[in-house]
Parts: C-alpha cells; structure tokens; sequence
C-alpha cells in the first residue's frame, strides 16, 4: 500500500487544480514534476533549486539571484500526485550510492 510519506526525497508528478495563485511562485503550469520534501497539515513541500530572489548585493533592482526554495503546494491545489517508484532519477536514492564522509579532495 502507498503512503504519503514514501514519496519523500522522490521526483513526482503534480497535477494541480485552479493554479493561479500560484503563478506568482514561478509554477506556470497544471502539470509540474517536482522533488518532494515534505508534507504537514497544510500540503505537500516541494524543491525548487532555482528560485529567483532579488540581489540586494546589486546596485541593479533588476538584479535577481538563483537560490534554493521550499515551496508549500497547499492541499486544496492538488489534484492528483503521481509516483514513480522504482525509475531511475525518480525514486529514493539508494544510501549506499552515495558518498558519506567528507571530500578531502578539496
């Protein structure tokens, strides 16, 4: 049986509803594939790893930066989510793939 909290850390598919106010966070369309996570009692916490900040460090108001955002897609814009459990690059990454420790490379 699925379970919500299996779709944490995986790539899935969002299928919204009524998503307008939600344009004004970047998410232009009804279909978004989106790294979940998390999730609480108010919807389902995505990743986006180039959101646009303003750069006050910039003399420049037009001046943005890329930075990593959470964003809460609340529950009441979900339609549906797919999972894709098992595929390549969408599920859990597997612990043993990857590198624990420190880099001493650098």
């Amino acid at each position: 049986m699925m379970k919500i909290e299996d779709i944490i850390d995986d790539i899935v598919l969002l299928v919204l509803s009524d998503h307008e106010p939600l344009k004004e966070l970047g998410i232009e369309q009804n279909k978004l594939f989106a790294k979940v996570i998390g999730y609480d009692e108010n919807g389902v916490w995505i990743e986006n790893p180039d959101f646009r900040i303003p750069d006050p460090s910039k003399k420049s108001k037009k001046a943005y930066r890329s930075v990593t955002a959470s964003i809460l897609i609340p529950w009441g814009y979900l339609s549906s989510i797919v999972h894709f459990p098992n595929v390549e690059g969408f599920d859990f990454p597997n612990p043993f793939d990857s590198k624990i420790g420190f880099d001493l490379d650098n």
